[in-house]
C-alpha cells in the first residue's frame, strides 16, 4: 500500500474518538439484543418496542433541535424505503436470527454489511463500480462468508443454521435499503425523517408480532427494561449522531471501518464478559471476510481520491454522501 493510500485512511484524535464511539455502541447492540431475548422478550415485540421508543427520542431531539419538517416526497420515501425495508424488514430479520445465535456471532456476521452494500450497488449506483482490487476483495469476503455459515451446518455451539440465515439476510436488507435510500432519498436525511423510518419499523413489526403463530410478549423486567435503555439511547441515538459525525469529518470510505470494530466488541463482550460461546472456526472466518473489506475499501480510497466529473466521491457511501447505515 502507497504513501497515498496509507494517508486516506489517517484519522485526527477527535476521528478516531469517534471511530472508537460507534465501533462499542453498535458491537454492543448485538449482544444486549441477545440478552434481551434471554430474559424473555420476544423477538418481534422487542425490536417493535426499541424502534418505537427510538422513534420518540428522535423526534424529541428534532422539536429540540427546531429541525424543519421534510417535504412530503422525502417523507414518503423514509417510510417506504427506510421504515419498510431498512427498519422493519432489517431489525425483524436481525432479532429473529438472535434467537438462534449468540450476539458476538451476530456481530461477526454484520461485517459483511459493506460486502453487501457494494454487491447490491454494483449494477445500480456508478460510485459502486470496483477495479480488480475491489472485485478480488467481494470473492474474498463472501468466501469468507461460507467459512463462517459452515459451522452452523453441522451443528455448533454458537447455535443453530437458522442464526447465519435470518442475520445474513437482515445484512442483505439493510444493503438493499441503503441503496434505494442513496439513489432516491436526495441527500441526508433529517432526524424527522430518521424519527419517521423507526416508527414505521417499529409499527410494521408490532403488527407482525400480532400476526406470528407463537405468542410475543415483552416482561417488563428490570433485565428487560436495561436492555430497552441501552438499545435506544445507546446504541440508536448515540451510535447515530457518532457515526454521522465521524461521516462527515472523516469521509465514508473511512468511516465504514468501523466493519472492523464491531466484531471485536460483539465477541468481546459476548464471550469475555458474557460467556458466550466462541470458535476459532468463527475466528478465521472473520478474518477473512475482513480480508476482503480491506480489498475493497483500499480500492475505494483510491477512488475516491482521484478527480471525477459528476462523481463527488468512491465507495460503499460515495454519489449522494450518505453513509452506509446499520442502525443496530
Amino acid at each position: 500500500m502507497s504513501s497515498e493510500d496509507l494517508a486516506s485512511f489517517r484519522f485526527g484524535a477527535i476521528g478516531l474518538f469517534l471511530l472508537a464511539t460507534v465501533g462499542l455502541v453498535w458491537g454492543i447492540a448485538y449482544v444486549f439484543i441477545r440478552e434481551g431475548i434471554l430474559l424473555g422478550a420476544t423477538p418481534l415485540a422487542f425490536a417493535s418496542a426499541r424502534y418505537v421508543l427510538s422513534a420518540g427520542a428522535f423526534a424529541l431531539l428534532a422539536l429540540v433541535r427546531r429541525e424543519a419538517w421534510p417535504t412530503r416526497r422525502n417523507v414518503l420515501v423514509s417510510v417506504g424505503i427506510g421504515g419498510t425495508l431498512f427498519i422493519g424488514l432489517y431489525g425483524g430479520l436481525l432479532y429473529w436470527g438472535e434467537q438462534y445465535t449468540t450476539g458476538g456471532y451476530a456481530a461477526v456476521l454484520a461485517s459483511t454489511a459493506p460486502l453487501l452494500t457494494v454487491a447490491v450497488g454494483f449494477p445500480l449506483l456508478a460510485s459502486e463500480r470496483l477495479g480488480s482490487r475491489g472485485l478480488l476483495g467481494m470473492a474474498i469476503g463472501f468466501g469468507g462468508t461460507a467459512l463462517l455459515v459452515l459451522p452452523e451446518l453441522f451443528g455448533s455451539p454458537i447455535g443453530s443454521w437458522q442464526g447465519p440465515l435470518y442475520v445474513l439476510s437482515a445484512m442483505g436488507a439493510a444493503a438493499v435499503a441503503t441503496v434505494l435510500l442513496r439513489r432516491f432519498g436526495g441527500g441526508r436525511q433529517n432526524v424527522w425523517q430518521i424519527s419517521t423510518q423507526f416508527a414505521t419499523g417499529g409499527l410494521i413489526l408490532g403488527a407482525a408480532a400480532l400476526l406470528v403463530p407463537t405468542p410475543e410478549s415483552l416482561p417488563l423486567t428490570t433485565g428487560v427494561l436495561a436492555m430497552l435503555a441501552v438499545l435506544v439511547l445507546v446504541s440508536s441515538v448515540i451510535g447515530y449522531f457518532a457515526y454521522f459525525a465521524l461521516h462527515h469529518r472523516v469521509g465514508p470510505v473511512r468511516a465504514n471501518i468501523v466493519a472492523y470494530l464491531t466484531p471485536l466488541v460483539g465477541v468481546g463482550v459476548g464471550s469475555g464478559i458474557l460467556g458466550e460461546a466462541f470458535t476459532l472456526w468463527e475466528l478465521g472466518g472473520v478474518g477473512v471476510v475482513l480480508v476482503g473489506v480491506t480489498l475493497v475499501l483500499w480500492d475505494s480510497a483510491r477512488r475516491a481520491t482521484r478527480p471525477t466529473s459528476g462523481v463527488s466521491g468512491a465507495g460503499p457511501d460515495a454519489g449522494s454522501g450518505r453513509p452506509v447505515r446499520n442502525l443496530r
